[in-house]
């Protein structure tokens, strides 16, 4: 027994910084210890060992601590169990910055086989290693794994395939885990709520703004909910839903950060604005941001929609802010005038006097005031057009208030 050591009831026994290739034994094909000190296996490459039962490099039974450490261990193999190491009742197993590759065992533990042999596993990695019952370490007393955090461990039991240390095997999606020594899949519990866990995360990620999550268990970014038009949401790792944009603000896409001000002419009614609205004909606002327009004063007017000022109202009418015209500009009817700018009432429209007539409707003079012809009169002021003469009475002047009688022994036609 033991290819290259036997100790059996003695001290301690290392082997470092060596090259180990080829030994073989019944049991331990590099190191077979029992009721005997340490056995440390440091900085050293051992390939090709076996042993014809347990223990392909190490058999240790009853034993001190065992260690291997910042070494290679390729193609070893044991006839029945531990490919590399079969401890049984020994004090402790340390593996620390080893790599075990395409070892084997033709029952169990294809690298390590352990009965009452508590231990601990960092910087390692298990590959290609292959065993009767597929298992790659098998253990009864708990592992100390040295995982990485965001992933987990079971610490006894079986462990099959390859797996590798610290990355272990990561938090599924969903989960988090941000201590050292998680045992199952559930990590350290769902993702928290305005977050998102990939798989193998340490910290929940927080969802970026303009979305939020409500609920816990977000697997990715994508998982996260936009902020709906007409609301925004301007920090990171919001749990509930976005904000509704002020009166005055909107907001027209998805995933908002924030709210923009409403334009000048336009306005933004209600919270959850989506789109601003128009300022209505008649109506103004020069101002950013506003959650109402402002309707045209008295003297002024506006024809067009979504405008940031009103415009004087012109000579020929007038300009009153009403609700009936919006502030709409109003002609002079027929028969009148103004030749003044700015006003806000019908009086501002002058009358044609007596004697004179316009058919013009707007008119920005006393000259489209026309004298009555020859044969008309023009009885009272404002009017449109003058009146002809009745028969039996006559007018020879222009721009008469009235018509003369037909003299006597005449006749008078109507317009005479």
């Amino acid at each position: 027994d033991g290819g290259v050591v036997f100790a059996r009831g003695s001290g301690a026994v290392s082997i470092i910084g060596s090259t180990v290739s080829g030994c073989s034994a019944a049991g331990g094909g590099v190191v077979r210890a029992y009721d005997s000190g340490a056995v440390s296996i440091i900085n050293s490459d051992v390939s090709g060992c076996s042993a014809g039962t347990d223990g392909g490099v190490v058999f240790a039974l009853d034993n001190g601590a065992v260690s291997i450490i910042g070494s290679a261990v390729t193609s070893c193999s044991a006839g029945s169990s531990g490919g590399v190491v079969y401890a049984f009742y020994s004090e402790s197993l340390s593996i620390a910055g080893v790599d075990f590759i395409d070892n084997r065992a033709d029952r169990s533990g294809s690298v390590l086989y352990l009965s009452s042999t508590p231990s601990s596993i960092s910087d390692a990695s298990f590959t290609g290693n292959t065993a009767g019952d597929d298992k790659t370490i098998q253990t009864d007393k708990p592992i100390d794994w040295d995982c990485r955090l965001g992933s987990w461990m079971p610490t006894e039991g079986a462990f099959k395939g390859d797996f590798s240390v610290p990355e272990c095997n990561l938090c599924p999606a969903g989960y988090y885990g941000n201590r050292s020594g998680l045992t199952n899949s559930s990590c350290d519990g769902a993702c928290k709520r305005g977050h998102f866990c990939p798989k193998g995360t340490a910290e929940p990620l927080p969802c970026a703004p303009g979305f939020y999550m409500p609920v816990t268990g977000a697997a990715s970014a994508e998982s996260c909910l936009p902020c709906s038009p007409g609301t925004s949401q301007s920090t990171a790792g919001a749990d509930r839903p976005c904000d509704e944009c002020p009166p005055g603000t909107f907001a027209d896409q998805l995933n908002a950060t924030g709210c923009t001000d409403c334009p000048a002419g336009r306005f933004c009614p209600n919270a959850g604005t989506i789109q601003p609205l128009d300022c209505a004909a008649g109506e103004y606002q020069n101002l950013t941001g506003q959650a109402a327009c402002m309707q045209c004063p008295a003297g002024e007017f506006q024809a067009e929609r979504g405008q940031t000022a009103c415009d004087t109202c012109l000579a020929g009418g007038y300009c009153k802010a009403t609700d009936d015209c919006g502030g709409g500009f109003t002609p002079c009817p027929a028969g009148r005038y103004n030749e003044k700018m700015g006003s806000s009432s019908p009086d501002a429209c002058q009358k044609c006097p007596p004697g004179t007539s316009s058919p013009i409707t707007g008119a920005v003079s006393s000259e489209t005031c026309a004298r009555c012809r020859a044969g008309t009169f023009g009885g009272k002021p404002g009017l449109s057009e003058c009146t002809d003469c009745p028969a039996g009475r006559y007018q020879n002047d222009t721009g008469a208030t009235s018509c003369l009688p037909c003299d006597m022994g005449r006749y008078c036609a109507e317009g005479a």
